[in-house]
């Protein structure tokens, strides 16, 4: 019989499936998260644009380079986008999280690879579009070498594993409150700031640039986009990497901590 799967796919591989099928099938919401990355990325192409009109260089970035770094930064972020802490937090509030105590699965494995599901093709779709727009339109800056692709290719794959164990974390504490609302807005705000998705971290006052440095989230836009236009040199690659691969051992770490201490504390109340 033809079209008949004898051989299943393995069970993480097969959620993220689902989830970026779930992602095609209600296109209308990956429609309005790409619509959304274009408004953002136009309000600050044209608020940067009059903030060079004086100058032709900031804290080491031309026009050039500020104008590919605005374009992707947005196409970037929205690679892990909204609606993987949106739905884990709506199970948590209606219950529906129960059915994960009994399924013999990690929970922090499932969430992630339905992020990575989802990023397949909302996340990808974005990045794609921003990248065909601003070369066709912006006319932005392609990578400047085949290693600084590389790196960056290698870097983004870390960095959406880093925001994807972020929103896990963060989505977690709707074990412990009455809303997610309120923890979605502020894990937005959190992440576009220390990323360097509304400012390159070099731009920030020095007491903030020396925390942004430091913390996971600048690996998920400012470290892929510093390969991407070429600003690392080889020794400084290899501290930006290390440093990425150590932050998703380290989150891993701490999310499957969590989860088990939620899954703890949780009380389902109804039938």
């Amino acid at each position: 019989m033809t079209g008949l799967r004898t051989h299943p796919l393995p069970k993480y591989l097969s959620i993220a499936r689902v989830s970026a099928q779930e992602a095609i099938a209600y296109r209308f919401s990956t429609i309005v998260g790409v619509v959304t990355i274009f408004i953002w990325v136009l309000i600050l192409y044209f608020l940067w644009q009059a903030a060079y009109a004086g100058t032709s260089s900031m804290a080491g970035y031309t026009w050039d380079d500020m104008r590919t770094y605005v374009v992707l930064a947005f196409g970037i972020n929205a690679m892990v986008g909204w609606r993987v802490g949106y739905v884990m937090m709506a199970t948590v509030r209606t219950g529906n999280v129960v059915i994960e105590y009994v399924r013999p699965l990690n929970y922090c494995l499932t969430q992630i690879s339905r992020a990575c599901g989802y990023c397949l093709v909302e996340g990808l779709v974005s990045l794609v579009m921003c990248l065909l727009v601003g070369i066709t339109f912006v006319d932005i800056e392609l990578p400047s070498s085949t290693a600084s692709a590389f790196l960056f290719a290698l870097s983004l794959v870390l960095g959406l594993l880093t925001k994807a164990l972020f929103v896990f974390l963060v989505s977690l504490l709707a074990f412990w409150t009455v809303s997610g609302l309120g923890l979605m807005w502020m894990q937005q705000a959190v992440i576009q700031v220390f990323s360097g998705t509304i400012v390159p971290l070099s731009l920030m006052p020095d007491w903030l640039r020396s925390i942004t440095s430091v913390l996971p989230l600048r690996g998920i836009v400012s470290t892929p986009l510093t390969f991407y236009l070429g600003k690392a040199e080889p020794l400084d690659a290899i501290g930006l990497l290390g440093m990425q691969v150590a932050w998703v051992v380290v989150l891993f770490v701490l999310a499957n901590a969590a989860w088990r201490r939620a899954f703890d504390v949780a009380e389902i109340q109804g039938g």
